[in-house]
This record gives C-alpha cells, structure tokens and sequence, in this order.
C-alpha cells in the first residue's frame, strides 16, 4: 500500500493559500473592483483613541526624550531605528536626468511644417538657437 503524498504548504505565488474559501466572481462577500480596504473608513473609537493616545505622546514626553530614544534603538541595531535616522538625516533627494541632445541626432525631416514651427517657438522662447534652414523638410 503506498503511503499518501505529503501536501506541500510552501508558498506558490497566484495561488490561494485555500482554494475553497477563496472568493470567486459572484462570492456576496467579494470586494468590488475598485475597492479596497474598509469602505466605512476608521471608527470613531479608533480616531478617538489615535487623539487622545498623540495628546499624550505631545504631553508625557519632550523631543529630546523621543530622539534619545531613537538613538538608543539604533545603537542597538534596530534596523528600523536605523532606517529612521538615515531617512532624517539624509533625506532621499529627487533629482532630473537632464540630457543633452545634439541636433545631428534629430531628424527633422519627420516633422510636419506645423510641429516645426511649433518647435522653432519653443526652443527660441528657451533661448536656444533657431532650428537648421531648410534641408528637405519642406520647412520655410
């Protein structure tokens, strides 16, 4: 008699975790597409409890006292402590790849008389210079 095959709970991605409680089409207790999370928002209790517990955040201790904390936390190597002083201290700037295009890589032939007046407005209002004269474009 062969003995049954060992199931395997290792997870498979796009696969339920159980596929007979999983919500088919149909299911009435299926969200709608389009919406997630809880559509009746957070109760009043939460958002009562979420003041009263910051007023006594603000109250019961000062900045100092949470930033010692912080640092105390990170020089145990807490990874999210860690994470929050590099976040501070160096925060992520967001910078523009700015690259420059030389005209012998723009083939203007392929614009229309129109998008090359177009452009000739643009590039003059931004101070660069007029576009090349006439190379077989049918620009004027």
């Amino acid at each position: 008699m062969e003995e049954p095959m060992a199931r395997s709970t290792s997870f498979k991605p796009g696969k339920s975790g159980n596929p007979q409680t999983k919500f088919e089409p149909g299911n009435c207790h299926r969200w709608p597409p389009g919406q997630s999370g809880n559509p009746a928002g957070k109760s009043k209790r939460r958002v009562a409890f979420e003041e009263s517990f910051n007023e006594a955040l603000i109250t019961h201790g000062s900045p100092e006292e949470a930033a010692q904390l912080l640092w105390q936390a990170a020089r145990a190597g807490e990874p999210w402590a860690i994470q929050e002083l590099c976040r501070r201290f160096a925060p992520q700037a967001h910078s523009f790849h700015i690259q420059d295009i030389q005209d012998e890589q723009i083939d203007y032939s392929q614009f229309s008389k129109e998008q090359l007046r177009q452009l000739d407005a643009i590039l003059q209002q931004a101070g660069s210079q007029p576009l090349p004269p006439d190379e077989g474009n049918g620009s004027t």
